[in-house]
């Protein structure tokens, strides 16, 4: 019969799960898991971190990570959108030239061609849609329930609604973080990716900025605005 040895005699084992790694000795636990180098299980871990950029997490006062020290680490995430629930019939050729057809020509865009790559799975259950710029994708989320055909079913479901566009799980959205102060009564026409930022579709073509924004303040007050519209024709182009 094998003595029972008391737990609290009983040898631990060195696993050092509370011993941070080499270089990030002064990196809170959210700055690490932003630097990409522990990604969720399953997920790839990307190459390591420049030192230098290491140091700007570190910077970052009160433990806060800014907008521009997040892009360099998590910018493969924040540049792709998984797209599921596609026709059957289209191929990974069809959704990139699909979706650079909605995108081109929006104020909202800069250049042309802004989605690069698509990757169909295997069985067809979604897509991997990569885009040039993280601001792209975000456009682009806002597509969501749009149809590639004018009989837009999935071959597999029999599902009429459309594309179901989502973030990936591992996407980080970037820190809110107002580097300079806003005016009061001044609503910019920039609006940076950050936790705050709504896209908001189906609005009726025929409303105005103007009008659009009346309807927004009465939730709060705005600090960014931009209404989608085509450059060439100066025509809403939210659905």
């Amino acid at each position: 019969m094998t003595d029972v040895v008391p737990i609290l005699e009983r040898k631990r084992r060195l696993t050092q799960w509370d011993i941070k790694p080499p270089g990030y000795e002064n990196v809170t636990a959210e700055q690490a898991k932003l630097s990409g180098m522990f990604p969720l299980p399953g997920a790839p871990r990307q190459q390591p971190i420049d030192p230098s950029k290491l140091q700007a997490f570190m910077a970052q006062p009160g433990g806060a990570v800014t907008n521009a020290a997040l892009k360099p680490s998590n910018s493969r995430q924040a540049k792709r959108l998984l797209v599921h629930n596609l026709p059957s019939t289209v191929d990974e050729e069809t959704v990139v030239g699909f979706f650079n057809l909605q995108l081109n020509g929006l104020n909202v865009v800069e250049g042309s061609d802004p989605c690069i790559s698509a990757q169909i799975s295997k069985d067809r259950s979604f897509a991997l849609v990569e885009f040039k710029q993280p601001t792209d994708a975000t456009v682009a989320l806002a597509l969501d329930g749009i149809t590639m055909e004018d009989n837009h079913t999935n071959g597999a479901e029999g599902d009429t609604s459309g594309l179901t566009i989502r973030r990936p799980k591992d996407y980080i959205a970037p820190a809110a973080i107002d580097e300079t102060a806003a005016e009061p009564g001044v609503i910019s026409s920039s609006v940076p990716d950050s936790q705050n930022k709504i896209c908001i579709t189906n609005i009726p073509a025929n409303l105005t900025e103007e009008q659009v924004k009346e309807l927004l303040v009465a939730f709060g007050e705005l600090k960014a605005f931009v209404l989608v519209k085509d450059q060439s024709t100066e025509e809403s182009r939210v659905r």
